[in-house]
């Protein structure tokens, strides 16, 4: 198992984990209790999945790979 990401935006990571499930991506969304109870994490049951993981993230602009809202100043 691998943890990709985790986020204290619980939606965030549901919305990944169903989008690794459609990709036949084994994966299971794991609740922290401490310190913050409002992080999740989300991990890969396949180590031999990560590649195809890293480059959902990045196509779909989700999880690691998601963009900033506002511009960053150069």
């Amino acid at each position: 198992m691998k943890m990709m990401f985790f986020s204290s935006d619980h939606a965030e990571v549901d919305l990944v984990a169903k989008r690794f499930v459609e990709a036949e991506i084994p994966c299971e969304v794991r609740r922290i209790e401490v310190p913050n109870p409002s992080d999740s994490e989300l991990w890969i049951n396949n180590d031999k999945d990560t590649h195809k993981a890293v480059m959902l993230c990045v196509q779909l602009g989700m999880g690691f790979a998601k963009r900033p809202k506002e511009k960053l100043a150069a």
